[in-house]
């Protein structure tokens, strides 16, 4: 915050919350609404207002935050009068830390709350320069949670392939994992990312009622959110049944693991997005069109930035230096345009001193590299 002249910033998205605070309280309600925040200066105790029905949950933290009651705007009538109420008790929460700049950096924000804000005199500034700056290198706590959520995350893949037969519904797989994921104390699928034979191309389909049939790819995209809210963007494909791998099959799978594998032999602190980019090994010309987003993206409270791009593409974050204890996701897909299936492959890894550490080492899919 000292470094980009931010004296305080207003944080809704939990994520944020959650580094800030170590709080959280209806994770999934309060990102789609808003009826928690955390007001954070440069120096002394974040102000953290929630929910008033959740404000006991956290009488514990009295020696660390600051926890008062919000004034909510959201499912009320009387919308604008409840905003500027909210809005006075930022103001007025400002002025008791002598906090006189006018300037507030804030995540994100409903219009009511932006106007009523804005009414109080402040001007809004966008706070993701800080809060993106400040959850890149992970802490040695948040390497301990990325590590215990790797093996939730293991065990969840574990079921889930062990449950994959002829029959069995994409939504059946999806329950696997979400039920392996709350009995060990996550909290949630952030998407619903199970496809099956032509649901797997293009990508980005969600879970339906299909049944698999034999032969058909299986793939999953994690998106979990695991306990202490530490997010884990893994994705691994199958082979459903006892039938042999089709040449093609055979192909998407290859192409995605070499690729997987070369690009992780890349990584290295020091190295800029740019230099990343040039050096990324060679997508196949045929599945350029429907490739994923991003090469690699950093992770950890959240899918997180920066990410590097295809080396074709514009490098938003090419000045970006990889550190040690940095997070990151390596991940594509390779599905080709009017194909009937396609195959996603990503590893969440740890950025160290002595090279990458995979964080849910799940084995590949033996059936399937033949």
């Amino acid at each position: 915050m000292r470094a980009r002249d931010v004296e305080a910033c207003l944080l809704f998205n939990d994520p944020n919350i959650r580094y800030a605070t170590g709080t959280s309280a209806m994770p999934i309600w309060s990102n789609t609404t808003f009826v928690r925040c955390a007001l954070v200066g440069a120096e002394g105790r974040p102000i953290l207002f929630d929910y008033p029905n959740a404000v006991h949950l956290f009488r514990d933290a009295a020696q660390s935050l600051d926890v008062r009651p919000m004034t909510a705007w959201e499912f009320y009538d009387d919308t604008d009068a409840r905003a500027a109420a909210f809005a006075r008790q930022v103001a007025g929460a400002l002025a008791e830390r002598g906090l006189s700049s006018r300037r507030l950096a804030v995540d994100r924000l409903g219009t009511p709350g932006y106007l009523a804000l804005s009414r109080e005199g402040l001007t809004l500034t966008d706070s993701a320069p800080v809060t993106t700056a400040a959850r890149a290198v992970k802490t040695p706590e948040e390497i301990a949670l990325l590590l215990g959520n790797g093996a939730i995350v293991v065990e969840m893949l574990g079921n889930l392939e062990r449950a994959i037969a002829p029959g069995v519904r994409e939504r059946e797989l999806l329950a696997i994992l979400s039920e392996t994921l709350l009995r060990r104390g996550g909290e949630h699928l952030a998407t619903s990312t199970v496809c099956s034979g032509p649901n797997t191309n293009p990508w980005r389909a969600e879970a339906t009622a299909r049944p698999l049939e034999a032969g058909d790819l299986v793939y999953v995209d994690t998106d979990a959110v695991g306990v202490e809210g530490y997010f884990f963007c893994v994705s691994r494909a199958f082979l459903c049944g006892d039938r042999p791998a089709t040449a093609t099959q055979r192909e998407l799978y290859r192409v995605a693991n070499d690729w997987i594998a070369a690009m992780k032999e890349r990584i290295r602190p020091g190295l800029s997005g740019h230099e990343l980019a040039a050096r990324a090994p060679r997508l196949p010309a045929k599945y350029l069109p429907q490739r994923y987003e991003v090469m690699i993206h950093s992770i950890g409270l959240e899918e997180e930035s920066p990410s590097v791009a295809y080396p074709d593409d514009p490098q938003p974050n090419g000045d970006w230096v990889l550190e040690e204890n940095m997070a990151l996701v390596v991940e594509l897909y390779v599905g080709e345009s009017g194909g009937r299936e396609g195959v996603k492959l990503g590893d969440q890894l740890l950025l160290t001193a002595s090279g990458l550490k995979d964080l849910a080492p799940y084995p590949r899919c033996q059936a399937l590299l033949g």
